[in-house]
């Protein structure tokens, strides 16, 4: 399990456990008070027993006051904790896991790879090295495509990704096979430019669903 996962679990176990010790404060203060019932009469005039039961009395006040600010207390914790497990529990189904980021920045930076290698093949520059490159970067792209989306991300998220990763997954795996001959021919490469193209619109849609920063992205090429 990822850390967002371990941290929801155990903030809305702690925002149970704080509805427990709540209940059992409150309990306890209840019980107080009703021992508290038999002071509400007036203190006997006798010295030592007025002092005896004053002390008492006092001391039962204080001590549901204490179970009352400690029930309040866990209250508060409760909010606080259940508040933080579903904000990670949200944050979780709304932002990628470290390993599906790492598949979308580097199928990113693969893919703009590719159409460079393709342009240099078109333009008949130094082709042999070119088709060696393709085939390495177009492999290492298919590999990033068998990759599953996230469980935990929504159900909606989970699509866009499993989308993307079938369009880089089935040009990865095509290009990966291809000659220095197919790739001559116009309509093949016109085909894979239009199928790069298409990725790039996934792309797109994936960055915009999960707010990745292109721009940042750009910057570190």
């Amino acid at each position: 399990m990822s850390i967002l996962d371990w941290s929801f679990i155990t903030l809305l176990s702690s925002a149970l456990l704080f509805v427990l010790f709540a209940g059992l404060a409150f309990l306890l203060a209840f019980s107080t008070n009703k021992k508290l019932k038999r002071f509400r009469r007036k203190p006997p005039k006798d010295k030592e027993k007025r002092k005896r039961f004053l002390s008492e009395r006092n001391s039962l006040d204080k001590q549901k006051s204490r179970q009352r600010n400690w029930g309040f207390f866990c209250i508060l914790m409760m909010l606080l904790t259940g508040c933080g497990a579903f904000y990670s529990r949200y944050y979780q189904m709304t932002n990628l896991e470290a390993s599906d980021s790492e598949a979308i920045v580097q199928s990113y930076y693969l893919t703009d790879d590719i159409m460079v290698q393709l342009t240099n093949i078109q333009n008949d520059e130094n082709s042999e090295k070119s088709i060696k490159n393709l085939r390495d970067v177009a492999s290492r792209l298919a590999s990033y495509g068998t990759k599953m989306a996230y469980p935990g991300l929504t159900e909606e998220g989970q699509k866009t990704l499993a989308r993307h990763y079938a369009l880089i997954k089935n040009l990865g795996v095509n290009l990966s096979v291809q000659t220095t001959e197919t790739l001559s021919d116009q309509q093949v490469m016109e085909g894979y430019v239009k199928d790069i193209e298409k990725v790039k619109e996934s792309q797109a849609k994936v960055f915009k669903t999960f707010k990745v920063n292109e721009s940042a992205l750009k910057q570190k090429k």
